[in-house]
């Protein structure tokens, strides 16, 4: 497979961060700020959120898993995602997510930390 990144605007620092999409097993939100990718082999990478979700409300960790994937996919569109090496997601992410109020927010990433 080949290697691909999401290049994600984090908040905090008013940088650009890569995130490997290769060899990804999983992802989940670990709490109603942060959202776990999981890799083979163990290693992670927690991205904290400006702003909390409801609880058991996916939205967030799903479109994260729906970018991963469509980066892989052929099939994909606009195919660009698929060509493209590194794929720059929208920040805030796109309408439709709600915070903990169920209201729509306005969803950044402050930090990630790669373990």
């Amino acid at each position: 497979m080949e290697e691909k990144f999401l290049s994600i605007y984090l908040t905090a620092s008013s940088a650009r961060s890569l995130l490997s999409t290769k060899d990804v097993v999983g992802v989940d939100m670990a709490s109603t700020s942060t959202v776990k990718i999981w890799y083979k082999g163990g290693r992670t990478a927690t991205l904290t959120l400006n702003a909390a979700m409801a609880a058991n409300n996916n939205d967030v960790s799903n479109f994260l898993a729906n970018e991963i994937a469509q980066s892989h996919n052929p099939n994909t569109s606009p195919q660009s995602k698929y060509v493209n090496t590194i794929n720059q997601i929208a920040t805030p992410f796109p309408n439709g997510i709600l915070n903990g109020a169920g209201t729509p927010a306005a969803v950044t990433v402050t930090s990630i930390v790669i373990a």
